[in-house]
């Protein structure tokens, strides 16, 4: 049944079921209570409403600008274009056919809404969970609910969907040429269909596509993940900075922000340009970057191809990458593995912290490379600039005239196939795996070389510490150097010094050759190293371990403890060595040395005049100065030293012990202050001393000059028939086994304590006095004034000229013969043999006991007449005189000559016996008491 209604104004109707409505040119709003099956709604001009029954509804409608549907599945086709109204269909699943020629609107609660050929521009709100839109020909956009979240579907014949705040998810039903997504905040999401698109998005956080060659392009910021599928698909990034998951994109271009994008699924190279960080997949990811420069930070990515452009890089996240066409990298805290597809010139690469390798192409490469602990060159010439630290570094730089260059640091690595180094200001700690380049100069920093073995001809600088390999090196230091540490190790090593000064520490160097400026050198260990050091002043400087040194133009050598053996090469003059602690030995050149050896403990000399100032030794030492006339000073007391070819001996002021072991002809020898003791070597000594205070002979028949006067002095020439010479000046000396005694001018007192033949002895001027030992001597004495003899019996001899003298033979049985002087003879304890000779001669007994009545002293050749004549002291008063006649025991003393026996006899206590008596023969019998009988 039809239904018009009245159009002579605004009308507001319910109507129930009708198969056709008519309204006018006013306002109309109209309620429908019963449900619609292909009914026709025609309302006209003016803003008019229609309110559909909840119940399914099939209807063609005109004219209404808002419609209102129920809670059933509605039905609407809209043959005029909706012109800024408003279709709420509320429950059901609902179906809108909007017309064509453009429709503006909204569209509330859905579910499939198609358009014609105009360009529409819709809202849309839902009322279920989704909705199909399909809006034909035209430009159209879709306008969701800002405020809701929404799932639709639409046809690739939407140009513009547009959304707010909400979460929303659009799927594309075809492949779009041209559509266009601002879904503004929230967690968005667009699928594409399989085919070939081309969509511009903004706001949308997940992009799903199909199989095609899509083209997406982002307007501003993108963050949130695309999904590109299979095809040639390209990735256009808008200005703001992105920050995307993307995986199946075979191009991505960047926007002017800073762009991240992590990659995802890559069967095949990418392609980029303008991106600033991509981080790659869990597969093989290849990049190719667009001509230009790039400036890119990467994760995860195997393989970069550069374009025409500088392209720079900057890896995250480690792993192994293949690059090609780049000119600056730099690499993250993690292990980076880099290889070079292509030669790089004046590139950077910089692979920071981590354990990194770096493999260049073949070809030669110049590059500056830096947080590479592994560096590999390739076949052709690399120049390589190191920079940064490394701790634990390897490069190897291939084939081809390589040269490397380290700046900053500190750097540790292992080198090998680099024919230049160079370091800069830093410590550098370099090992040599190959035959060393030909020069290596490290410049500044603490720097440590060590070379391969092999034997290394190489020309070094700037280098603290050296460190050699198993082979003969050939070392050549280009300029002078002071700290340098270089120990070359096994193999017969050379070191050439350069410039004008040195002090370098050495070991394991077997020839050293110097400059012509002053040179220290100090060796840690140094086995029968040869030192060739030039002009200059220069130091050697041993270890404490056993060195063995030949010398050439060394000045000073300071040696620690161990046995050092010395060898001079050539002829030194002021030269000082010091062989510190140990058993050492100096082996001097011919040609004539002056020379200060100190703690040596073996000294010899060469063939010419040697001058040795010799000193500081602990234990016994061994001077040999061979040929020529040679001086030996001896610098401080307690030296114990065995000489031999040495002319002249100076000793110290402290005690020194000289051995001539060797023997001696023509030696002199002044010891200086100290008691001083001199042996004398087997066979006939001819020495001349002074200020030796012990002189101990050998076997031989030795010949000891004095040269001045010797106080406190103890000599025995052992063996052989001996000769010892005073010096002038008074000598105070003990002696023994000398049988040929000389004084000189001035007063001696001599001490002679053994001896095995007779003892010539001549002391000459002055007033000199002879002690003899105890063990019986036999002396022929002159020039001696007194003589005491020993406990032994002794015999001694006055010889003519001898002045008046002194003899007192002590205890013992002695034999004491005066001179043609006026002797005063005491023959002491024992049954004694005076004889005065000439002159006028004193016999003094002075005890008794001197000359017993059982057992007599006998005085040949008593002459009164000369003036002989007996001195008893204190022994008695007097005696009186008996003459031949007996003893008259009256209890004083008397004394009676006994001319049958030619004996004086003398009764002490007058008991008529004889206490003491005096054999005097040849004595004419006394006429009367005895002038020459004296008591005192």
């Amino acid at each position: 049944m039809p239904i018009t209604l009245d159009p002579s104004g605004p009308n507001t109707v319910t109507v129930g079921s009708f198969d056709r409505l008519t309204g006018g040119a006013y306002d109309d709003d109209v309620t429908v209570t019963a449900g619609l099956a292909d009914a026709i709604v025609e309302l006209g001009a003016g803003k008019d409403v229609l309110r559909l029954a909840s119940a399914a509804n099939l209807l063609t409608v005109s004219g209404a600008e808002s419609i209102y549907g129920g809670g059933a599945a509605d039905t609407l086709t809209l043959l005029t274009p909706l012109t800024g109204g408003r279709i709420d269909l509320r429950g059901g699943n609902d179906v809108v056919r909007l017309s064509d020629g453009g429709n503006r609107g909204t569209i509330v609660a859905a579910e499939t809404i198609l358009s014609g050929s105009g360009d529409d521009d819709l809202s849309f709100s839902p009322w279920g969970p989704g909705a199909y839109f399909s809006l034909g020909a035209g430009r159209d956009r879709l306008s969701l609910a800002s405020w809701l979240s929404h799932a639709i579907v639409i046809a690739p014949d939407v140009e513009t969907v547009i959304s707010g705040s909400g979460d929303d998810i659009v799927t594309v039903t075809g492949p779009a040429p041209g559509l266009r997504f601002d879904l503004k905040t929230g967690n968005d999401t667009v699928v594409l269909a399989d085919g070939d698109n081309a969509v511009t998005l903004l706001g949308v956080e997940t992009l799903l596509a199909g199989t095609g060659n899509d083209t997406i392009i982002v307007e501003g910021r993108a963050a949130g993940r695309f999904v590109l599928g299979a095809g040639a698909d390209i990735l256009q990034l808008g200005d703001g900075g992105s920050a995307l998951t993307v995986a199946g994109a075979e191009t991505i271009l960047g926007g002017a922000g800073q762009d991240e994008i992590t990659l995802e699924a890559v069967t095949g190279p990418v392609h980029l340009s303008r991106i600033e960080t991509v981080t790659g997949s869990a597969g093989i990811d290849a990049i190719r970057l667009a001509d230009g420069g790039n400036a890119m930070v990467l994760r995860g990515i195997e393989s970069v191809s550069g374009g025409a452009g500088a392209d720079s890089l900057l890896l995250l996240g480690g792993g192994d990458v293949t690059l090609m066409g780049i000119e600056t990298l730099r690499g993250s805290a993690a292990d980076d593995r880099i290889a070079l597809r292509d030669r790089i010139l004046d590139g950077v690469i910089d692979l920071g912290a981590g354990l990194d390798a770096l493999v260049l192409a073949d070809g030669g490469n110049r590059l500056r490379a830096g947080g590479t602990e592994t560096l590999l060159g390739g076949s052709g010439a690399d120049e390589v600039t190191l920079s940064g630290a490394i701790a634990d570094g390897i490069i190897d730089l291939g084939g081809g005239n390589d040269r490397l260059v380290i700046r900053g640091g500190p750097v540790t690595t292992r080198v090998s196939n680099v024919e230049a180094i160079e370091g800069g200001g830093g410590d550098e700690n370099l090992t040599l795996l190959s035959v060393a380049p030909a020069a290596v100069n490290l410049f500044g920093g603490q720097d440590r070389l060590r070379l391969a073995d092999g034997g290394n001809t190489i020309t070094i600088a700037g280098i603290e510490t050296l460190i050699g390999g198993s082979g003969a090196e050939d070392v050549t230091i280009a300029h002078g150097t002071t700290g340098m540490v270089i120990d070359l190790g096994a193999g017969a090593d050379r070191l050439t010094l350069g410039g004008r000064a040195n002090a370098v520490r050495l070991a394991g160097v077997e020839t050293v050759t110097g400059t012509t400026g002053d040179d220290d050198i100090t060796f840690t260990a140094a086995a029968d190293a040869l030192l060739l050091l030039g002009g200059g002043r220069d130091r050697v400087f041993l270890s404490d371990g056993n060195d063995s040194v030949r010398l050439r133009g060394v000045e000073l050598l300071n040696a620690g403890g161990g046995t050092d053996v010395v060898t001079l090469l050539e002829t030194v003059s002021g030269a000082q060595f010091h062989l510190g602690e140990g058993l050492d030995r100096i082996v001097l050149s011919d040609g004539g040395n002056t020379v200060g050896v100190i703690a040596a403990e073996t000294v010899i000399g060469g063939s010419s005049a040697d001058a040795v100032i010799f000193g500081g030794i602990v234990g016994p030492a061994v001077v040999d100065l061979g040929g020529g006339s040679d001086t030996l000073s001896i610098l401080r007391g307690g030296n114990r030293i065995a000489v031999a070819n040495t002319e002249f001996t100076i000793g110290s002021d402290g005690a020194d012990t000289i051995d001539l072991a060797g023997g001696a002809d023509g030696v002199t020898l002044r010891l200086g202050g100290g008691v001083d003791h001199l042996l004398l070597g087997p066979g006939a000594n001819r020495v001349t001393l002074a200020d030796v205070e012990v002189i101990t002979g050998n076997t031989g028949d030795d010949t000891v000059t004095l040269t001045r006067g010797l106080v406190g002095g103890t000599i025995d020439l052992g063996g052989g028939t001996d000769r010892l010479m005073l010096g002038p000046g008074m000598n105070v000396v003990t002696v023994a086994n000398v049988e040929v005694l000389t004084g000189g001018a001035a007063s001696d007192l001599v001490t002679v304590t053994r001896a095995t033949g007779l003892v010539s002895v001549a002391l000459g001027a002055g007033r000199d006095m002879l002690t003899l030992g105890d063990g019986g001597l036999r002396v022929a004495a002159s020039g001696t004034e007194m003589v005491h003899g020993g406990a032994g019996a002794d015999s001694v001899s006055l010889l003519s000229g001898n002045p008046a003298a002194w003899l007192d033979g002590g205890g013992g049985n002695d034999t004491l013969a005066g001179a043609e002087g006026a002797d005063t003879i005491i023959g002491g304890a024992g049954i004694d043999r005076l004889t005065g000779g000439a002159g006028a001669d004193l016999f003094v007994f002075t005890a008794a006991g001197h000359s017993s009545a059982a057992a007599p002293d006998t005085i040949i050749g008593f002459n009164p007449a000369e003036g002989d004549s007996i001195l008893m002291v204190g022994i008695a008063d007097g005696a009186d005189w008996r003459g031949g006649l007996g003893f008259t025991g009256q209890g004083h003393a008397e004394a009676r000559f006994d001319e049958a026996a030619r004996i004086l006899r003398i009764d002490l206590d007058g008991d008529a016996q004889a206490d003491m008596a005096i054999a005097l023969p040849g004595l004419a019998t006394p006429t009367g008491p005895p002038a020459w009988l004296v008591w005192v």
